[in-house]
């Protein structure tokens, strides 16, 4: 569809263009300054269960009613269901709960919560940020597990001054990619 909600969003001194090898990505029509806040990335908040039922092959005799119901709705609305689209922001472990975090060893996505912007009628521009490796990669993510709202939340800030006409891009690091992926840089 070419006026979705996500694509709306889209402030007016950034445009959504053709990237060869990528889909469509993010030009900025004006500098953007290092450490600025370029966006946040939002969809819908899924657990991990929910993510796995939905998007693994090896996982779909589990669906519940609610995840047919939300796979069809999302057919009937012509988008994709790949699974590209899904940012994991890890939920630390609370003070009373004894973990693997708690022996020294770094918090894993096991324990985490899925931000889904594949649905451009639940998300924002953010979802058309496209992957670059460093050092072309321009904006960092930030995450937080609960924000002032309640839910997670994870925004784009710049690593650096970014010029008109650049790409917008972060580097979604070696866990998005599978084995045989052709990763363009």
């Amino acid at each position: 569809p070419l006026d979705t909600p996500a694509k709306q969003t889209l402030p007016s001194h950034l445009r959504l263009v053709p990237i060869e090898g990528k889909g469509l990505g993010v030009i900025t029509t004006t500098p953007i300054p290092v450490n600025t806040v370029v966006g946040d990335y939002s969809g819908e908040i899924m657990t991990a269960d929910e993510k796995d039922r939905r998007y693994l092959e090896s996982k779909t005799h589990l669906q519940t009613p609610v995840d047919k119901a939300w796979i069809q709705s999302r057919l009937d609305r012509q988008q994709t269901i790949t699974g590209t689209y899904l940012y994991g922001v890890v939920i630390p472990p609370s003070s009373s709960s004894t973990t693997a975090t708690a022996s020294g060893q770094e918090p894993s996505l096991n324990n985490a919560i899925y931000i889904d912007a594949e649905d451009e009628y639940c998300s924002l521009w953010t979802r058309f940020i496209n992957h670059a490796s460093p050092p072309d990669a321009n904006v960092n993510p930030k995450s937080i597990h609960e924000s002032y709202d309640g839910n997670p939340r994870v925004w784009f800030i710049s690593n650096r001054d970014i010029l008109p006409g650049e790409e917008i891009c972060f580097d979604y690091g070696d866990d998005y990619w599978l084995p045989g992926d052709d990763v363009v840089v």
